[in-house]
Protein backbone atom coordinates (compact mmCIF):
# COMPACT_ATOMS: atom_id res chain seq x y z
CA UNK A 1 0.00 0.00 0.00
CA UNK A 2 1.53 3.05 -0.99
CA UNK A 3 1.41 5.93 1.97
CA UNK A 4 0.44 9.09 0.77
CA UNK A 5 -1.29 12.00 3.09
CA UNK A 6 -4.72 11.44 1.88
CA UNK A 7 -4.27 8.01 3.62
CA UNK A 8 -2.37 9.00 6.70
CA UNK A 9 -5.15 12.28 7.29
CA UNK A 10 -8.24 9.54 6.53
CA UNK A 11 -6.70 7.17 9.04
CA UNK A 12 -6.09 9.42 11.90
CA UNK A 13 -10.00 10.51 11.47
CA UNK A 14 -10.88 7.53 11.67
CA UNK A 15 -9.69 6.95 14.97
CA UNK A 16 -11.85 9.43 16.96
CA UNK A 17 -15.03 8.70 14.60
CA UNK A 18 -14.73 4.61 16.04
CA UNK A 19 -14.77 5.87 19.60
CA UNK A 20 -17.81 7.99 18.28
CA UNK A 21 -19.86 4.97 17.60
CA UNK A 22 -19.84 3.49 20.96
CA UNK A 23 -20.91 7.25 22.22
CA UNK A 24 -23.85 7.45 19.90
CA UNK A 25 -25.22 3.74 21.01
CA UNK A 26 -25.67 4.87 24.21
CA UNK A 27 -28.75 7.64 23.52
CA UNK A 28 -31.29 6.89 21.07
CA UNK A 29 -33.79 8.28 18.98
CA UNK A 30 -32.79 12.12 17.30
CA UNK A 31 -34.11 15.62 18.20
CA UNK A 32 -36.78 16.23 21.24
CA UNK A 33 -38.11 19.47 20.43
CA UNK A 34 -40.12 21.53 24.03
CA UNK A 35 -42.32 24.96 23.57
CA UNK A 36 -43.69 27.15 25.89
CA UNK A 37 -47.37 27.30 25.15
CA UNK A 38 -48.05 30.59 27.24
CA UNK A 39 -45.38 32.47 24.64
CA UNK A 40 -46.31 33.54 21.41
CA UNK A 41 -42.43 32.65 20.42
CA UNK A 42 -43.48 29.22 21.90
CA UNK A 43 -45.99 28.11 19.88
CA UNK A 44 -44.83 29.68 16.70
CA UNK A 45 -41.55 26.99 16.98
CA UNK A 46 -44.62 24.68 17.97
CA UNK A 47 -46.34 25.81 14.64
CA UNK A 48 -43.67 25.54 12.35
CA UNK A 49 -42.24 22.14 13.42
CA UNK A 50 -45.61 20.37 12.46
CA UNK A 51 -45.12 21.92 9.13
CA UNK A 52 -41.61 19.91 9.07
CA UNK A 53 -43.90 16.81 10.30
CA UNK A 54 -42.58 17.08 13.74
CA UNK A 55 -44.31 17.35 17.28
CA UNK A 56 -43.13 19.57 19.99
CA UNK A 57 -44.03 19.21 23.77
CA UNK A 58 -45.74 21.41 25.47
CA UNK A 59 -43.86 22.56 28.51
CA UNK A 60 -46.51 22.41 31.21
CA UNK A 61 -46.48 20.72 34.10
CA UNK A 62 -43.98 20.32 36.90
CA UNK A 63 -40.77 21.47 35.21
CA UNK A 64 -38.64 18.95 37.34
CA UNK A 65 -40.51 15.66 36.62
CA UNK A 66 -41.21 17.03 33.03
CA UNK A 67 -37.18 17.24 32.56
CA UNK A 68 -36.32 14.43 34.61
CA UNK A 69 -38.75 12.31 32.18
CA UNK A 70 -37.32 13.95 28.90
CA UNK A 71 -33.82 13.49 29.63
CA UNK A 72 -34.18 10.15 31.07
CA UNK A 73 -34.86 9.03 27.10
CA UNK A 74 -31.31 9.58 26.18
CA UNK A 75 -32.07 11.87 23.25
CA UNK A 76 -29.47 12.80 20.95
CA UNK A 77 -30.59 16.30 20.74
CA UNK A 78 -33.21 18.39 22.66
CA UNK A 79 -34.43 21.88 21.66
CA UNK A 80 -36.74 24.15 22.64
CA UNK A 81 -38.20 28.09 22.97
CA UNK A 82 -39.15 28.76 26.70
CA UNK A 83 -39.25 31.60 29.36
CA UNK A 84 -35.55 31.79 30.69
CA UNK A 85 -36.12 30.53 34.25
CA UNK A 86 -38.13 27.23 32.17
CA UNK A 87 -34.44 27.07 30.43
CA UNK A 88 -32.36 27.41 33.44
CA UNK A 89 -34.44 24.72 34.99
CA UNK A 90 -34.10 22.64 31.77
CA UNK A 91 -30.23 22.86 31.38
CA UNK A 92 -29.84 22.46 35.32
CA UNK A 93 -31.18 18.84 35.17
CA UNK A 94 -29.20 17.81 31.61
CA UNK A 95 -26.29 18.99 33.07
CA UNK A 96 -27.23 16.03 35.84
CA UNK A 97 -27.85 13.48 32.92
CA UNK A 98 -24.84 14.62 30.92
CA UNK A 99 -26.00 17.05 28.82
CA UNK A 100 -24.34 20.83 27.91
CA UNK A 101 -25.67 23.62 26.24
CA UNK A 102 -24.95 23.85 22.42
CA UNK A 103 -26.76 27.29 21.40
CA UNK A 104 -28.58 29.97 23.24
CA UNK A 105 -30.72 32.79 21.07
CA UNK A 106 -32.60 35.40 23.35
CA UNK A 107 -35.76 37.02 21.40
CA UNK A 108 -37.36 39.36 23.36
CA UNK A 109 -38.77 37.19 26.78
CA UNK A 110 -38.64 34.12 24.90
CA UNK A 111 -35.15 32.10 24.60
CA UNK A 112 -34.23 29.65 22.06
CA UNK A 113 -31.55 27.12 23.44
CA UNK A 114 -30.13 23.76 22.99
CA UNK A 115 -28.91 21.02 24.89
CA UNK A 116 -26.92 18.19 23.69
CA UNK A 117 -24.76 15.36 25.12
CA UNK A 118 -21.01 15.83 26.11
CA UNK A 119 -18.70 13.97 24.43
CA UNK A 120 -16.10 12.31 26.64
CA UNK A 121 -13.48 10.81 25.35
CA UNK A 122 -12.02 7.59 26.85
Amino acid sequence: MKVSRRNVLAGAAAVPLAGLASWRWSYHGGAVLVHDPMLAAGREFAAVTLVDGRQSLALEGDRIRFARELFASRPLLVRGVTRQADAVLLEDVAGEEGYSRVALEVRGNAIDWALAPRIVWA
